[in-house]
């Protein structure tokens, strides 16, 4: 969907967006009512019992633990916890559900009335409030946060982008059923698709931080499905909705967004409708298609689950689960800029990776919080640039805290150039050799001795008597080319400050 297509409609009409955010419990070793492994992938059908499979007379047993990963959700996404919850069965007939039901949370979730914040660069109206930057930050509110079992997984064999359309068959594999699976569902307060792009985002960090999951998009273990509706702008009521499925990435989730607005807008200048209906994204053809009739909660049919006794919380239990949080991305974000007084786009960057976070932490506590601007100009320039070209994460590289550290020293004390360091930087990527050992073994150390720099000097002026002239008749930039011409005479090792300090000087005189 081209941009200049959704700026054009956004001028005349402005969309309403909720998201729901599914994230699967895959730090927790069992699934949610019974002792079965959570595990991505594995032979299928091996990790099932007959608690996940809903063999008759096998009881659920809640999982404590998942419990409180989602109340710790709610407690870092600013929700109230509430005191007394129970789990209901939400009954649907789908092939990957194998008891026909889900044991999920209706009317009573375990957590509700919360709000995450997201940096976006305009003004879009609506609520929202100006950040140190120029940019705005607006509030997203989570109607609520529950829990509840993940499906199986279908797999369909010979149709399209593994959908069932065009299958000539189909599996069913139940090792995935009966995960510990946390839905969020926000308030429709976001407008525009980057928005909820960026929401996902932050959520993602914070659930990370928390521990809860790995929220790997591509294994399935964080998914979004997204509602939205048009309306012109002024309007306050509500369109009709379209849910949007099969969102696997960001990007997916962005472009879904934008091609779902247009053709809403398209549709109503027309002299259509909207239908109320769940619609499929296909990433292939960027686009969405009809998948079936949005449900309603009637349609599920629920009631409380009477194999389970409802949870009461006390205030002492939910404030043990506070004090578990850890630091959340917004307060690292402002202790970088406070602490290390790093400019909002590096916090920003850093924070918004916690291997990276921790990799830039490593690095200035060795080498010193005065030297936190330049390691976050490595970490961000050059390491960065690696991690992308190579397709790797910061893990895998032979790069260290440390290396980054002695290398940022090396620079600040003048043993070499900034642009000797791309050089050691390149070979510390490729051999994994500390920065120091590199230099040695090269020979790469700058000559800082203003005398043998000096006898270098007055031999080019003198050499050059024409760039003199020109230099002493206004010409600046002819500064540069002494400074090559010295440069090269010194096989490169020259300090460039002593070289341009002592050229101004003579020169000048």
């Amino acid at each position: 969907m081209a941009k200049d297509r959704l700026r054009e409609v956004l001028e005349e009409w402005e969309a309403v967006i909720g998201l729901e955010v599914h994230t699967e419990l895959t730090t927790l070793a069992t699934k949610m009512f019974c002792g079965c492994p959570v595990e991505f992938g594995g032979e299928p059908n091996t990790r099932v019992c007959p608690v996940c499979l809903g063999l008759p007379g096998a009881l659920p047993v809640p999982n404590e633990a998942a419990i409180e990963a989602t109340v710790l959700a709610g407690l870092a996404t600013g929700c109230e916890i509430a005191p007394w919850s129970q789990f209901h069965r939400k009954n649907y007939f789908y092939p990957d559900m194998p008891k026909n039901y889900q044991i999920s949370q209706y009317d009573l979730p375990f957590c509700s009335d919360g709000m995450v914040e997201v940096d976006i660069e305009a003004d879009r109206g609506g609520p929202q409030r100006p950040d140190r930057d120029g940019d705005y930050v607006t509030p997203i509110g989570i109607t609520r946060i529950h829990l509840e079992e993940d499906t199986g997984k279908m797999v369909h064999v010979g149709g399209s982008e593994g959908r069932i359309a065009g299958a000539t068959h189909s599996h069913v594999d139940f090792n995935r059923a009966g995960t510990g699976l946390m839905e969020l569902v926000t308030e429709p307060d976001i407008r525009t698709p980057e928005e909820a792009r960026r929401f996902a985002q932050k959520l993602r960090l914070i659930w990370l931080s928390l521990g809860v999951s790995d929220c790997n998009m591509e294994e399935g273990s964080m998914r979004v499905d997204a509602n939205v509706s048009v309306r012109r702008r002024g309007e306050t009521a509500f369109g009709t909705k379209a849910e949007i499925k099969n969102m696997n990435s960001f990007k997916s989730l962005h472009d879904a967004l934008a091609h779902e607005i247009v053709r809403q807008v398209e549709l109503l200048e027309q002299g259509g409708s909207v239908v109320q209906e769940t619609r499929h994204w296909d990433a292939g053809a960027k686009r969405t298609s009809s998948l079936r009739g949005k449900e309603e909660a009637h349609d599920y049919r629920y009631f409380p689950e009477p194999d389970m006794v409802p949870f009461e919380f006390s205030a002492e239990w939910v404030e043990g689960v506070r004090a578990k949080l850890p630091e959340l991305p917004d307060a690292r974000k402002a202790r970088f800029m406070a602490d290390y007084r790093l400019p909002a786009h590096d916090a920003t960057v850093l924070t918004g990776d916690l291997t990276l976070a921790a990799f830039f932490e490593a690095a200035v506590t060795i080498a010193g919080v005065e030297r936190a601007k330049p390691i976050s100009n490595v970490i961000l320039n050059d390491l960065s640039m690696l991690l992308n070209a190579e397709g790797i994460s910061v893990a895998e590289t032979r790069i260290v805290p440390s290396m980054v550290a002695e290398l940022v020293v090396l620079v600040e004390d003048g043993v070499i150039s900034s642009k000797q360091a791309k050089e050691v930087f390149a070979e510390m990527a490729e051999t994994g050799d500390a920065p120091g050992a590199i230099v040695e073994l090269r020979g790469m150390q700058q000559v800082s001795d203003t005398g043998a720099i000096e006898a270098v000097v007055d031999r080019v002026i003198a050499a050059n008597p024409a760039q003199v002239e020109q230099y002493r008749g206004g010409k600046q930039g002819v500064l540069g080319y002494f400074v090559g011409q010295v440069m090269r005479e010194m096989g490169g090792q020259a300090n460039p400050t002593v070289v341009n300090e002592l050229l101004r000087e003579k020169l000048d005189a």
